[in-house]
């Protein structure tokens, strides 16, 4: 029997969740890119938060679910400030100026990102061909950028760049906190504390003639709120407790895969044979240096 799950674990169900958890994520890049033709990403990054807050807000009540020790404010502050608005707001504003396919190659490095940080925060030493399959990864998306812009580097890249960064962060902070407490916890109560911010900037970002925008637009404002930035991370965490994070973690090496298919579908981008192979070999990097770490 597997070490990395509980006995009697529904596996099927575990990773039917996984998959929609990581469907919701992978949606996330082409939903902004849809957005974006009629908000700001300021408005973008605050609307979602506060959709999501709502919804944690009256998950929270219902529940009654236990408030943070004094301890846990700090972590759910710092990373509920990357994940809710560092992460959200440097995404759109890279995809301002490349297309969602691109934007998925680049993040597709994020699970290796936030392993090395998790290393260096925490202090422990991870193998050496961890590092190796890290730097190889982080050349290829180099090689994929620099091929996709002609030869330079754009400033769509280095706003996506800070996402990762950004994202890393807050997965480590979280992803410690994560161990005493359920994940949708600490997602739900980040939400919360950073609801009254999100409100304000949605106040001070607020477009005229919100409810004549296409509904498209629209749409995919609730998407990102409801699916991407909350319900994801029920399905998500809830399949890691069930399957185990060995197991079921391997299931996040379909998102760049996911995100270019809902690029194809929501937003008709062509995926040429070059994204693909850059995909697959990002994706093979990451899977390699995570067995490696």
């Amino acid at each position: 029997m597997s070490i990395d799950r509980p006995p009697n674990a529904p596996t099927g169900i575990a990773y039917g969740l996984a998959v929609f958890g990581i469907a919701c994520f992978a949606a996330t890049l082409p939903l902004t890119a849809i957005v974006l033709a009629d908000f700001t990403p300021l408005f973008i990054t605050a609307a979602r938060a506060v959709i999501a807050g709502l919804l944690a807000l009256l998950v929270l009540l219902t529940w009654r679910l236990p408030r943070p020790a004094r301890a846990e404010f700090r972590p759910l502050l710092i990373s509920g400030f990357a994940l809710i608005f560092g992460f959200p707001l440097a995404m759109a504003m890279g995809l301002q100026t490349v297309p969602a396919y691109h934007g998925a190659v680049v993040l597709g490095v994020l699970p290796l990102m936030t392993a090395g940080l998790s290393a260096l925060v925490h202090g422990y030493r991870a193998a050496l061909g961890f590092w190796l399959w890290a730097l190889i990864g982080a050349g290829l998306v180099v090689v994929f950028v620099v091929q996709e812009e002609q030869g330079a580097l754009g400033l769509g890249d280095v706003w996506l760049v800070a996402a990762a960064l950004m994202a890393s962060f807050g997965y480590v902070l979280a992803g410690d906190l994560s161990t005493r407490r359920p994940g949708w916890w600490v997602i739900s109560w980040s939400l919360v504390y950073f609801l009254p911010l999100a409100m304000f900037l949605g106040l001070i970002s607020w477009p005229g003639f919100l409810l004549a925008r296409p509904l498209s637009s629209l749409l995919g404002l609730v998407g990102l709120g409801v699916f991407s930035m909350y319900l994801g991370f029920f399905a998500w965490n809830a399949a890691l407790a069930m399957g185990g994070v060995a197991r079921i973690g391997q299931v996040q090496l379909l998102q760049v895969f996911l995100t270019l298919i809902w690029a194809w579908i929501l937003l008709d981008e062509p995926l040429s044979a070059s994204v693909w192979l850059f995909a697959t070999l990002v994706m093979c990097s990451v899977y390699f240096g995570k067995r490696s770490a």
